[in-house]
């Protein structure tokens, strides 16, 4: 470097700028606008502004159900998820609400018996390698075995077949992960909107002490909003959480035997050693007792 040379503001990583760009969405505007309208409208009722159950009466046939105190948790809940998440997010997460009552289909016992066929693969790769890629990428369109073995038709080296394809099963994690961070997020937020509607009904009771009729149906309608937030984090929104990253760790755990399948049938390895490596990534508990034939 010549002394007395100095770099110019290209070289100066103070004025790179690393600012963040983002777009407005109308969309994204609608949707907060709602939701705040729900927390406003559970509020109004709160604070004694309109009595919904009076409006609406053949909602009042039981204390422990009250609309304007699911609205303050609700309304809460969906602003911030609007707030913090875009609208598609949002709609691909609250997908999951269809399967609160199942389970994931792949499971250990699925995946032990998937394994003999994929040592059936490895017999059919040693016979015919190009009847085989063709095959399976005809009768498992959509699955990713045939995305993996399609990575294997174009001739790329086995390192190459590998990063292309954890970059895809990364990809479907980090998804599930985005979905569950979503229901995450309103089971954190849940009790704070309970607590929050609380407040107001405490306000209101406060403020009418005076009346000490306001005063029991106020306390009531306040302590209800948090019990509807504490109820909907540990109840609904943690648990979906939970599920959908379960969920994600199996598909995950699939795709690596297959991918790992693919790999050995690759290196020219035998199907004994192929079932024994792929078994490798199972619940041994469970690999020994079907080996016993239980």
């Amino acid at each position: 470097m010549v002394e007395g040379q100095e770099f110019g503001p290209q070289f100066c990583g103070t004025n790179i700028k690393n600012e963040i760009k983002m777009k407005f969405s109308f969309k994204s505007l609608i949707l907060i606008v709602i939701s705040m309208s729900l927390l406003g409208i559970g509020i109004a009722d709160v604070i004694g502004v309109f009595h919904f159950k009076k409006i609406f009466p053949f909602l009042a046939f039981s204390r422990f159900f009250d609309v304007p105190s699911l609205f303050i948790v609700m309304g809460g809940l969906l602003t911030n998820a609007f707030i913090i998440n875009s609208p598609g997010v949002i709609v691909e997460a609250f997908k999951y609400f269809g399967k609160i009552f199942s389970h994931p289909m792949i499971t250990q016992q699925t995946l032990f018996k998937e394994v003999d066929e994929m040592v059936g693969w490895a017999s059919d790769y040693k016979r015919n390698r190009l009847d085989f890629l063709n095959k399976i990428q005809t009768s498992k369109s959509g699955d990713f075995s045939a995305y993996v073995f399609s990575l294997v038709s174009t001739n790329y080296s086995v390192d190459e077949v590998i990063t292309v394809a954890e970059a895809q099963i990364n990809e479907q994690v980090k998804r599930s992960k985005k979905n569950s961070e979503v229901f995450k997020n309103m089971g954190n937020s849940g009790p704070a909107f309970g607590m929050f509607g609380t407040l107001f009904g405490l306000v209101y009771m406060l403020s009418s002490l005076d009346d000490p009729t306001k005063i029991g149906p106020g306390l009531a309608l306040g302590l209800l909003v948090t019990l509807y937030g504490v109820s909907m984090t540990h109840l609904l929104f943690y648990p979906l959480s939970m599920k959908i990253m379960i969920d994600a760790e199996m598909v995950k755990t699939r795709e690596l035997m297959i991918l790992e399948c693919a790999v050995l049938l690759m290196e020219d390895k035998s199907p004994v050693f192929v079932k024994d490596k792929l078994l490798a990534s199972l619940d041994r508990r469970l690999v020994a007792s079907k080996s016993n034939g239980n």
